[in-house]
């Protein structure tokens, strides 16, 4: 390897040690409060009970149903969540594979928007009941990065009484090749729809803070007048936001993949601008409080350029990837492609930087030398 890990493993594991000694010492105190003659069955329901809301208070873990239903909550509580899911600054993911626990990469992006986004919640939706913070170092993000929040949904719940309610329940997505990617593509639009914000997918690396002049009800262009799903921002209640509810609660090609996601935001875009091409207009709107933002911003390298994210050369100073805020790394193409950690490989230097614990974590804690 380029650079010696014995120091940063020890620094690496002698935090993470503290950090679960503290909290198990904390959850130990709580749960001896309890009454020894209970039910032992009764007994670990309620262990497990006060081990999660705890975990919920130390970590900035959420459950969506307690954040809408505030009957029987304490009402600023109540009223503080619920801020958290109708916020045009947020930043907000979706892991919707139905995994309890993100991989390295996928932190990384968390991360990295997190640390240069300080100013900003950032949000990432797990369609699960718990989150495990065994597996990475997320428990370890979530101690340093207090604008993380990570928020458990129920997903029969977060469609029920929306637009999409009878896409959800109507099951024809599920027997769709692209079923996760056609789940994402309307998830992502819902969330739009309940609470603005900006969306990102789980496969960027955030490079600078995301400046609020810039994105803000934009879509942004891929590649020479292509839009993209995989970034965007509205405001809550934006016009264009109903038509996209629209257009994915009319139809649906489930044997189509880009129906719901490019295709849809190239259509409905241009028959709401009243346009033929999606030309990047930034700083002018394309129409009416909307704009596309040029690819350098979010995509300095193509599709067809993903390669070059994990090439062993130095980059030079003109690169478009040092005038860009965030880089897309193309995970459908690249997640076989390793990272190899202390090399000078481009996404390796750059996850040094932008997402410091995840890689602290995959230069110490892995077996193999890439993630």
């Amino acid at each position: 390897m380029p650079i010696r890990r014995d120091k940063l493993k020890t620094l690496y594991f002698g935090s993470m040690a503290a950090i679960v000694i503290c909290v198990y010492l904390r959850f130990w105190f709580i749960s001896a409060l309890r009454d020894g003659k209970e039910v032992a069955k009764d007994a670990n329901q309620t262990h497990s009970t006060i081990l999660f809301s705890s975990l919920e208070q130390t970590f900035n873990i959420v459950r969506y149903s307690d954040i809408v239903n505030v009957e029987g909550h304490n009402q600023s509580s109540s009223l503080n969540s619920i801020s958290l899911l109708s916020d045009d600054k947020r930043i907000y993911f979706h892991e919707t594979t139905g995994r309890d626990h993100l991989n390295l990469r996928q932190l990384c992006a968390v991360e990295s928007t997190a640390k240069e986004n300080s100013n900003r919640s950032v949000q990432v939706f797990f369609q699960s009941d718990h989150v495990n913070l065994t597996v990475g170092p997320l428990a370890h993000i979530l101690e340093n990065y207090p604008n993380i929040f990570v928020i458990l949904i129920d997903v029969r719940h977060y469609f029920n009484q929306t637009p999409l309610e009878d896409w959800y329940l109507g099951g024809a997505w599920r027997q769709s090749p692209y079923k996760t990617e056609h789940f994402s593509d309307y998830i992502r639009i819902l969330s739009s729809y309940k609470g603005g914000g900006m969306y990102m997918d789980l496969d960027f690396v955030a490079l600078k803070p995301f400046d609020d002049n810039i994105f803000w009800n934009f879509v942004p262009e891929e590649d020479d007048s292509v839009l993209t799903g995989s970034s965007f921002h509205f405001q809550k209640d934006h016009p264009i936001v109903r038509k996209m509810m629209t257009y994915l609660a009319s139809s649906y090609h489930p044997k189509k993949w880009s129906y719901s996601g490019p295709a849809m935001f190239q259509s409905v875009l241009l028959k709401y601008c009243q346009r033929r091409a999606p030309l990047p207009t930034y700083p002018v709107f394309l129409c009416p409080d909307i704009r596309v933002l040029p690819k350098t911003y979010l995509y300095p390298y193509k599709f067809a350029e993903w390669k070059r994210m994990f090439r062993f050369s130095n980059v030079s100073g003109d690169d478009a990837i040092f005038q860009s805020y965030a880089v897309h790394t193309y995970n459908k193409l690249s997640k076989k492609e390793p990272v190899y950690v202390g090399s000078n490989q481009l996404y390796s230097k750059i996850a040094r930087v932008h997402c410091p614990i995840s890689y602290a974590h995959a230069l110490s804690n892995l077996e193999v030398d890439y993630f």
